[in-house]
């Protein structure tokens, strides 16, 4: 047992307040290591926090932390403090936007175990977790499964003592943050499991009814200003043409579109009360029929029947058609008066729905196609049914932990069933087999099955649909899926794994994206020009979500967690950590947005991701000085640095000899390389670049000269030629590096490059206490033949260096590369 796993389990135990044998001794050695405080957190203990924040080291006995199993029982120090045990998980549906619904359901059921009950997560896989419980009483896992689902994920504000996010912050963040469809859909289909999942889509429904009655709300105060100002006399005729115009568009658009809601509203809900007011009429009959003796059997068993059925019709009691026929006689069948009437009847119905329908947005509100006056008209039938219907009967979902391992059943071959889930697989019974894909569930809804005549929508379990409602993560077009997860070679690999959560919590509070368990989606709609082009669309889907990964996360934690892409239909896409490393210091340094004053995707970005995803950092930097106005090179230099730690790192976890034949390996001693002979090659050029302003022939010449000698270092004797040029007075070349903020890395790797070749004693240092390396024309010539001769011998690798150093060069000077630029426009 590792000593993550026996941290993991004394701190539960303490959590839970278990007795402990030297309890006070036990705080103190475990206070003595930070990731303790990091595993406390999780629990939501303050108690367990406050102790080891006052706890003292203890300097003469260190307690023993030894953990001893004896078949599921953990023993410390001779007693019992709980148990070990295996929890199975179910089969993960095959699409993506079901699987993390799944997944995520998992997670954040795991969480509140820990927070609520502190049991803790030892090892997971993707069949089954580990864990420990305390020894203290606690329900079955089916109880604690039913209580998640009814106080957490189908609440409405969740737990907000242990952070534990409800409708609020998941569904209707959601559709604040996500398009689903961008023609809208109806109203939802699903399994309504508490009442306050049922207040939650009631609210939706309020908000959809407050934000059209706005809509018409504010054409008609535009209709009455424009009245207001023809009136005037002091308008120019073209002025008052194009008013006047104005007026009978957005007149007969407000008439058009009052008529339609009112024509909907008395046509469908106005018939409805009929329906049911007749309905219960029958139902009474019925009754005073079933009462009597004079029916026989089979005529019983037929009214039986038809009383079923009407109850099934019925959605309001008798007393409220009664009121809600009032009040529709009252409004003449307008439906945002009937609303109103109603609300002002029955403030304490409207009340809660009220309070909660101020999350919603315009862009959740606009997910309903309430232009429609027929999906309107049915926004307010399902508002008045969620909110006058009695406790929901829907059944709650399946334990998707189970304490069994879960068997599949056989089933009949093909896609295209009633019999079975599409999603999870489950059996499903074909007479009562009622819900439906809905976009809710699946990214694409509509499906060809290979077994099926035509495209069509298959059948789910109620499990799967109402896990898919409460999930917040949805796929689109706009969003993009990422998964984290400590890196590999991480020393504290389980502490970053906790961090994980709490950092994501962090960032979707901080901005408009969602996230739940390990996964995260990141909002793309906020990069969109003008016209409405996708950023994700225009730059591709892996190099827009490397920019926007590297743009929203800091460089410590795209160093210290590993970052997957999740796309529909193939395996998950890893994002390498100096991948993003570096893109996140180009565009920092050069002031890089992915779209450019909200007018136009920054496609150059896109080609600067694609140069890196191939390891070529020299290109990408060059790239973007070009195209720049400003750099920050004292930032540059850091990023430079960090990537060649980075790719030495990778090269580490994977096992790779830096001199190997291995392609990284070749990329890295190419990267290092050149670095060093930026390093070596920069002296002389900035030896030039003052020699040539002495000459006062004005900046075009420095620039050109410097630039001429640029041009020669694939050449070793012409660039120590040119390196002479314009200096009659210099008996022999040489330059000076100084060990500068924007210049320390390639320092240091020219250092090691001449240590290597046995060029020493060429470190000096100014009476000022400021190291530089000095290095003459003899030195070049040497370093070219050293290089000609180990690695860089064929004709396309001497190209490939050399090509690389130059592009370096031009970045150390990118008024050259800009001046080029100018020129060339």
């Amino acid at each position: 047992m590792n000593t993550a796993v026996k941290l993991k389990i004394l701190t539960a135990a303490l959590a839970a307040k278990v007795p402990l044998p030297n309890s006070k001794a036990l705080i103190s050695t475990l206070a003595s290591k930070a990731e303790t405080f990091t595993l406390a957190s999780q629990f939501d203990s303050p108690w367990l926090k406050r102790e080891l924040s006052l706890a003292k080291p203890n300097g003469t006995i260190e307690v023993s932390l030894q953990i001893e199993l004896d078949a599921h029982k953990v023993i410390y120090q001779d007693q019992e403090i709980g148990k070990v045990q295996i929890l199975y998980k179910s089969p993960l549906p095959g699409e993506l936007q079901a699987r993390l619904a799944t997944e995520s359901a998992i997670d954040r059921f795991l969480e509140y175990l820990q927070k609520l009950h502190h049991i803790v997560v030892l090892d997971e896989s993707d069949r089954h977790v580990r864990i420990f419980i305390p020894n203290k009483q606690i329900s079955s896992f089916a109880e604690l499964w039913q209580e998640f689902l009814e106080k957490v994920a189908f609440s409405d504000y969740g737990n907000t003592t242990h952070q534990l996010p409800g409708l609020v912050q998941t569904f209707i963040q959601m559709l604040n943050s996500v398009t689903l469809s961008g023609r809208g859909f109806s109203t939802l289909d699903v399994p309504i499991l508490t009442k306050e999942q049922s207040n939650v889509l009631a609210a939706w429904y309020f908000a959809v009814i407050r934000d059209v009655g706005e809509r018409q709300n504010k054409r008609q105060k535009q209709i009455n200003d424009l009245e207001k100002e023809l009136t005037e006399s002091d308008l120019d005729d073209k002025t008052r043409k194009s008013k006047t115009k104005d007026l009978q568009d957005k007149t007969a658009m407000q008439i058009k579109e009052a008529n339609k809601y009112i024509e909907y509203f008395r046509k469908s809900f106005g018939k409805s009360l009929e329906k049911q007011y007749a309905a219960w009429q029958e139902l009474g009959q019925i009754k005073t029929q079933l009462s009597g003796d004079k029916l026989t059997k089979s005529e019983q068993k037929k009214v039986q029947k038809q009383q079923e059925k009407l109850m099934g019709e019925v959605i309001f009691t008798p007393e409220s058609i009664h009121q809600k026929v009032q009040i529709f006689n009252e409004s003449e069948g307008e439906p945002f008066e009937f609303v109103r009437l109603d609300e002002k009847n029955n403030p304490k119905r409207f009340s809660e729905i009220r309070g909660i329908s101020k999350y919603f947005t315009k862009t959740a509100t606009d997910q309903i196609n309430s232009t429609r006056g027929d999906i309107f008209t049915q926004c307010i039938s399902e508002m008045y049914r969620l909110l006058e219907e009695n406790e929901p009967n829907d059944p709650l979902p399946q334990p998707l932990l189970t304490e069994e391992a879960i068997l599949g059943e056989m089933r009949s071959p093909g896609d295209d069933s009633k019999e079975f889930c599409y999603s999870c697989g489950v059996k499903l019974d074909p007479k009562t087999a009622r819900w439906q894909v809905l976009r809710f569930m699946f990214e694409r809804p509509s499906q060809r099955r290979q077994s099926a005549s035509s495209e069509g929508r298959p059948h789910i379990c109620s499990s799967c649909s109402a896990l898919a409602f409460a999930s917040p993560l949805k796929v689109t077009d706009e969003s993009v899926v990422l998964m984290l997860e400590p890196a590999n070679d991480s020393t504290d690999f389980e502490v970053k794994k906790l961090k994980i959560k709490d950092y994501l919590r962090m960032l979707t509070n901080k901005e408009m994206h969602l996230s739940a368990g390990r996964y995260l989606i990141l909002n793309s709609n906020e990069d969109k020009t003008s016209t409405g082009d996708l950023a994700s669309q225009k730059m591709g889907q892996v190099q827009y979500a490397i920019v926007k990964t590297a743009k929203n996360f800091p460089v410590e934690v795209l160093a210290d967690f590993k970052f997957s892409l999740i796309i529909q239909g193939s395996e998950k896409i890893s994002l390498s950590s100096r991948h993003l490393i570096f893109i996140k210091g180009l565009m920092d340094s050069y002031g890089q947005q992915i779209v450019n004053a909200g007018k136009e995707v920054n496609m150059t970005l896109g080609d600067v991701v694609r140069y890196i995803q191939q390891d070529l950092p020299y290109l990408a930097d060059y790239t973007l000085t070009k195209v720049a106005s400003i750099s920050n090179k004292y930032q540059l230099e850091q990023i430079r640095e960090m990537y060649w730690q980075a790719i030495q790192n990778d090269l580490k976890t994977k096992g790779v000899d830096m001199d190997s034949d291995n392609q990284l390996a070749k990329r890295a001693k190419l990267y290092s390389d050149v670095a060093a002979l930026t390093g070596i090659t920069y002296a002389f050029a900035k030896s030039l670049e003052d020699t040539a302003g002495k000459a006062n022939k004005g900046k075009d010449y420095v620039e050109r000269e410097v630039s001429k000698l640029i041009e020669e270092v694939d050449d070793p004797v012409a660039f120590c030629y040119y390196a002479t040029l314009g200096d009659k007075n210099k008996e022999s070349v040489y330059g000076l590096l100084y060990k500068d903020g924007d210049k320390y890395f390639i320092y240091e790797q020219a250092k090691r490059l001449l240590k290597v070749l046995g060029i020493s004693d060429r470190e000096k240092e100014t009476d000022a206490g400021k190291f530089y390396l000095l290095m003459y024309a003899d030195d070049i010539l040497n370093i070219y033949q050293y290089f000609a001769a180990y690695g860089y011998s064929q004709e396309k690798e001497w190209k490939d260096l050399t090509y690389q150093l130059k592009l370096s060069l031009y970045t150390r000077f990118p008024e050259l590369v800009r001046k080029q630029k100018s020129i060339s426009e």
